[in-house]
This record gives C-alpha cells, structure tokens and sequence, in this order.
C-alpha cells in the first residue's frame, strides 16, 4: 500500500507542477482577488458568435460604421464561411442585428473590414476583405451595393485587411490590400520560404472607384505574409506612411516620398509573429509611437524556430517603438512594463479611465494552442500610470473588462451616444462582448467625418493646467479592424480646455478657443 500511495502521491505532485508549468508558460495575467470594486463598465448583450469554419483562417473582422448618418455608430461584424455578417445596433440596451435588408452580407469567409465614404457622398461606405476578394459596398442612405474590386492577388493567397489612405494628395482614397498565404497552404514558423510569403498590394484610386496596381513602382509590397498594415504620418509632414505588421518577418515601415513611391526605413526589429498594431502618442511629445503583438511567453521560443538559419534571430515579445523623429524609433518596451507577456492578437490605444493618459488594450488567446483551451488568458487591460517618476503599462482587473475567449481584437466605439468610449472584444469562435462606459471623470470627444479628407487630421488639446494630447485619425488598427472614427480626450479632474488644434493633412490649421467640455465637437 505504500508504494502505491507513494507512487499516485508522486503521480498527482508531477500533474501538479505540470498544470503550474502551463500556467506560467500561458503568460497569465494578474492573480485573481476574491474581491473586486465596482466596475466603470458595465456589460452588454450581444447578439452575435463567430463560427470558425474549419479549412479558412479562424479570423473575422469588425468596422465601426454610421449607416445611416443620424450619428449613432453601428458595428459591422464579419463571419465565418457559410455564416451571414452581422451589422450591430444599441437598442433596447442590446446589440441586436440589423443586417437583414441593408445588403452587406455574404456567405465567403470575412476578414478585415474598414468604414469610409469612399466615392465623397456623404454616406460611410465599406470595404471588406473576404476569402473570395475585395469588395466595395457602397452605401445610399442604409442600403448597400456590392461591388467586386479586382485585384491581382499571388496564388493561393486571400485578403486580410484594406488600409486607406490620399497617399498622392491628389482627393481621392487609394488601398493597401494585407495580403496572407490561404489557410490549406499555411505552415507555421515559415520564415525563408518565399513561395510561402506573399505580397501585398498598393491600388491606386483612378478617380472613379477603380484602381491601378502600383505595388512594384510604390516599392511596398512587403516581404512576408501580412496581418494588418496602417498608414499614419510619422514624421508630420502631412502625408501619410506606411506599417506594415508581418508574420515571420520584421516590421516594415515605409516613409511617404510624396511622389507615389514609398522608402523603406530601417527598423530595430529582429523577426518576430507580427500581428496587432496599436498607435498613438504614448509619451506625448506630439508624433505617433507604435505597438505590435507577438505570441508572447505562452509558447516557448523554441518551438517556432522553424526554418530560422543559425545567422537569424526571432522574439516572442511585444513591441513598443517610441518615436523620437525623423524616422528614428526607439524600443521601449521594457521601459514600459510590456515584456514577458503571453500570446496577443490586436491591440488599440485608449484613454479608457479618462485620466488624460493613453491605456493599452490587447486581445489574447490562441485557438490553435492547447494550452489556452485549458487556461485562458483574460486580455491584457493596462492603464498608464507613473511609478518613480516613469510611465508604465499595467494590468488591471478594475474596470471588468476581462475576456476568457479566444480574443482577437478590440474596438472602441461610442455605443449609447454619451461621448464616452465604449468596447468590444471580437472573439473568434464565440460569442462578440460589449461594455457600456460608465467612468465619471471628464472628457472631451471630436466627432470626426469618416471621410478620406480626414484621415491623418492631427487633434492636440491643451488644459488649464499646462497638459496638452495629440491624436490622429488613423483607420485600421488592432486586427482587421476599423475603430470610431472620433477622438476622445480624457481629462481627469480638469475642468478647463484653454484650446483644441486640429491640423489637416494638407496644412490648413484651426483653433477652438475655451470649448465645452463633457460633450462633443463636430468637425466639418
């Protein structure tokens, strides 16, 4: 009787200490409390679950869309093959589908989607990307046209997301199509194939919504397979460069020549599994730093080596590049508190406490790593805060924002209309969750035309007590996903803005003087 009991003791101890290992090797978040404050949000149904359909790649989309232009955003929510779209509306204190009737649905399997008036008639068009190509649903006052945009995509490829940007100032929106290898061709740790690598490509806008291929004369097709890409002015000049978010490759970044053609800068970045992208003005210095996700510590680095050559080094770590000017970055992520996390997908930056500081959201969890069927991660919640005189980024279980899901993006949208931002998290593979903004603190929100025009508009609001924060209207970030087009500022305690300052791509400059706070102002 001994043995056995010393034998089964030994057994239990081993699964113990093996569940533990997988614990911490998932990259778990901060340790649960047996209590928990009152939450600043407040949850809310949805009617939506993502049905990943086996034999295409598990993602969906989402664009924050107003469909009908009575300033109420909606959420176009993508689905899996064979599964209808969705098109989210707060009502009743519900997200409920309204899609039936408007003419966005397919049957192809959805992934990236972005909002934007694109033929310039005052209705938010959307582009989607889809198993099957490209398509351009234009919009007339809520009902939709489907329209193919033809683009030559390499073999065995499908689109994963459309950026949009004016890269000519010539007045018209032109697309950067992210462009990944098809699910029945995908190998994972791929990184020295370059059959397995596919371009992505540059569509130049004729004018008349149809589009010429300059990805060869743009010089920007990249050089791997592509979660997201985003275009944002770096260096603010007015016009607008390039991010390229790569699986197994380094992060690209492309400097606007004014010229149609774009230069490939040179980026501290090792290789990595590239896929979210967060920006926004971290340190407030005025220009734009820039988030990437990597699989984090939930895989150890020796698994997804690869096809790496001995000269070739990759990372599991997050990214923060600090944007010190003139095309010149530097990592901060340690300096932050960002390293050593687990498994990420997209990630957005937000004022979510409305303390004037940008916070972190960063979806997790990955549906094909059986670790994380067992032992979730909540989602990576960080508010910014100053610990020793330096800002950091840390977990917060405070504001009841936790999901146990697969996470693949969050999407910050205003959904009852108060000013507020509020979130949802696009899960693959279940159900889509909503929180209400309930924080009481101070803000104020530029409600921005989702418009061409607009896009790299630089915003900077300056208090009464000496603080000034800069945003840009920018599309696409997190993954596969277009945010509000609004900006918030959170404020705190202050109950003063002296001014707001908004600068136009194209260098015209405006001056709000003493505004209203707690409330929105419209840009025309």
């Amino acid at each position: 009787m001994r043995r056995i009991l010393t034998t089964t003791t030994t057994h239990y101890s081993i699964m113990r200490n093996i569940m533990t290992c997988l614990f911490l090797l998932s990259g778990c978040a901060a340790p649960l409390t047996s209590l928990s404050p009152p939450s600043p949000f407040t949850p809310v149904p949805v009617d939506f679950t993502h049905i990943w359909a086996k034999g295409s790649h598990p993602f969906t989309g989402a664009a924050v869309i107003d469909v009908d232009g009575d300033g109420t955003f909606e959420i176009f929510v993508g689905g899996g093959a064979g599964q209808h779209d969705t098109l989210l509306s707060y009502r009743g204190g519900r997200l409920v589908n309204i899609e039936p009737g408007t003419g966005l649905s397919n049957d192809s399997t959805t992934y990236g989607s972005t909002a934007i008036d694109l033929d310039a008639d005052r209705d938010t068009d959307l582009l989607v990307a889809r198993e099957d190509g490209v398509f351009l649903y234009l919009n007339d006052r809520g009902r939709f046209q489907e329209r193919r945009i033809p683009v030559d995509l390499p073999e065995n490829s499908v689109p994963f997301g459309i950026a949009v940007a004016d890269i000519d100032h010539d007045g018209d929106g032109d697309l950067y199509i992210s462009v990944f290898v098809n699910a029945k061709k995908f190998r994972s740790a791929t990184f020295n194939d370059p059959s397995h690598a596919k371009p992505n490509r540059m569509l130049l806008n004729n004018g008349d919504l149809t589009f010429t291929d300059i990805t060869d004369s743009s010089g920007t097709g990249g050089k791997q397979n592509t979660f997201l890409s985003v275009f944002v002015d770096l260096d603010s000049d007015g016009w607008l460069d390039l991010v390229v978010s790569q699986n197994t490759g380094a992060v690209e970044i492309f400097r606007n020549m004014k010229d149609r053609t774009f230069q490939p800068i040179v980026v501290s970045s090792v290789f990595g599994f590239w896929m979210g992208l967060a920006v926004g003005d971290v340190d407030r210095d005025g220009d734009q730093d820039l988030f990437f996700t990597n699989v984090g510590r939930s895989i150890p680095l020796f698994l997804t080596t690869g096809d790496l050559r001995k000269d070739q080094r990759h990372t599991h770590d997050w990214m923060l590049l600090r944007n010190d000017g003139n095309f010149h970055f530097t990592d901060v992520t340690d300096t932050y508190g960002l390293s050593g996390e687990g498994f990420a997908w997209g990630a957005v930056f937000e004022d979510l406490n409305l303390d004037g500081q940008l916070d972190l959201l960063v979806a997790q969890n990955y549906i094909k790593w059986p670790i994380h069927k067992i032992l979730k991660l909540s989602g990576h919640i960080a508010l910014q805060s100053t610990e020793s005189g330096i800002p950091v980024f840390r977990h917060s279980s405070a504001l009841g924002l936790e999901n146990p899901y697969f996470g693949q993006a969050p999407v910050i949208v205003d959904l009852d209309g108060d000013g507020k931002q509020d979130l949802l998290w696009l899960n693959i593979n279940g159900p889509a969750r909503a929180f209400l903004n309930t924080t009481h603190a101070n803000y104020l929100t530029i409600a921005v035309p989702d418009t061409v025009a607009t896009l790299g508009t630089r915003i900077t609001v300056e208090t009464n007590k000496g603080k000034s924060d800069t945003r840009a209207v920018i599309g696409t970030v997190g993954m596969l996903t277009d945010q509000t087009p609004d900006l918030s500022f959170g404020l705190g305690d202050h109950e003063r803005v002296i001014r707001v300052v908004i600068q136009r791509p194209h260098g015209q400059t405006e001056v709000i003087t003493d505004p209203a706070i707690n409330h929105k102002i419209h840009l025309q």
